[in-house]
């Protein structure tokens, strides 16, 4: 099974600067699992100006938890009783107050998302929820919904040799399909190949405190450095596209390596599509209480965690902005 992952070649240590390359218009995109699903669906909705395609893996509905570390436990995590028509309420209101963008902009856009049948950590209720949730503000042909595959909670791809049904360290399964080929054909149409050999592009390892508020990332649970993967193509100037992937509790460096960031099964479409890939990092804290180092979805940063004022959206948002040379509104 896939472990704490050996750091291939070619990688680039320390706490680089982050580069800054040629992001066409319209292709920034998100993908996530378990928190990092929460996350996603948190900032496709906050940022929907600024996000064109997102990918849930066992998330769930925007504010599920509603700040409240208890009720997530209780009802987002089963999704039994979670109030959808509230949230929907919610989402609207927080869009008329500003502080979240429009949400027509999350119209038209490309979803993706999966739920296993055998997921006891995140329940397909939840993830039915937020199937729910999304057609209150795009059209059910713009949902892709896999939800019928025997799978555990876990990152689907065809690189980890973890079985479908199994729940285990470091939640990636293979479940005899490509999730990643999936969602980022309907997010960038059809793709070149995947690259089986060796990536021609660069991981990069970079000083993630420079985005994080007052320059400290651990204040907010999230780790000093992230991981960015570039393509040679990109790292040349050429015009490239970015996803930001986001890794789910006991998922992150600290735990698991590079384990997701080497072997997520992006990379190997990215290397021969022009899509560079943001990997953001958590860390486990006791202050504030994240023992797991999960994305923060119930508000253990502050009660703006899922406004575009929370502070790991912010940050995550300033990578991406940082990437893209500063072109995107924000």
């Amino acid at each position: 099974m896939l472990g704490v992952a050996l750091l291939l070649s070619p990688w680039a240590w320390g706490a680089s600067t982050l580069g800054s390359y040629t992001i066409a218009p319209h292709s920034v995109t998100v993908a996530g699992i378990s928190s990092g699903g929460y996350m996603a669906v948190q900032l496709q909705v906050a940022y929907s100006r600024a996000i064109f395609g997102t990918a849930v893996m066992a998330g769930g509905a925007y504010d599920c938890a509603q700040d409240n570390e208890a009720y997530w436990g209780a009802v987002c995590a089963t999704g039994d009783g979670v109030p959808v028509s509230s949230l929907v309420s919610y989402t609207n209101q927080q869009a008329v107050a500003g502080t979240i963008d429009p949400t027509s902009n999350i119209a038209g856009k490309p979803i993706y998302m999966f739920s296993g049948t055998l997921d006891t950590v995140n329940y397909q209720p939840t993830m039915d929820d937020l199937y729910s949730y999304y057609q209150s503000f795009t059209a059910t042909a713009n949902i892709t919904y896999n939800n019928d595959t025997p799978a555990e909670h876990a990152w689907i791809t065809p690189d980890s040799v973890v079985p479908c049904s199994y729940l285990e360290a470091p939640f990636m399964n293979n479940c005899g399909f490509d999730a990643e080929q999936t969602f980022l054909s309907l997010f960038y149409g059809p793709l070149n190949a995947r690259n089986n050999g060796t990536l021609g592009g660069s991981f990069i390892q970079f000083n993630q405190n420079a985005f994080c508020p007052n320059g400290n990332c651990a204040a907010i649970s999230m780790d000093s450095t992230g991981w960015v993967y570039v393509p040679k193509a990109c790292a040349q100037g050429q015009s490239c596209r970015l996803l930001v992937a986001l890794h789910g509790c006991s998922q992150n460096q600290e735990t698991i390596g590079t384990s997701f960031v080497q072997y997520a099964g992006i990379n190997e479409w990215a290397d021969t599509n022009n899509i560079i890939v943001l990997y953001p990092q958590t860390i486990d804290a006791s202050v504030p209480y994240n023992p797991y180092g999960c994305w923060d979805w119930w508000g253990y940063t502050n009660s703006h965690y899922a406004l575009k004022s929370g502070p790991q959206m912010t940050a995550i948002m300033a990578e991406v902005n940082h990437l893209a040379g500063g072109s995107l509104q924000l």
